[in-house]
């Protein structure tokens, strides 16, 4: 419970910062975007589920999520 709630806050924090620095011209505001999102998916499914939605209503993100997906079941696997 307690490791849910500091992937949340850290991934949050992560996620705005990464926001604040997105329109900067050095590339740093997405890959630190990226990781915020990654530690609030490890800690909730809701997130999970918003994502998939919204990457469900544009084509292109859709296939890159099921590339994503695959790969993660196909180290699964091994």
């Amino acid at each position: 419970m307690l490791t849910k709630s500091l992937y949340m806050v850290s991934g949050s924090v992560l996620f705005v910062i990464g926001m604040i620095l997105f329109p900067l011209p050095v590339p740093f505001g997405l890959p630190t975007m990226l990781i915020g999102l990654a530690l609030m998916f490890k800690a909730s499914d809701k997130v999970k589920r918003r994502v998939i939605r919204l990457s469900n209503k544009n084509p292109h993100s859709r296939k890159l999520w099921q590339k994503v997906r695959q790969k993660r079941i196909e180290r699964k696997r091994s």
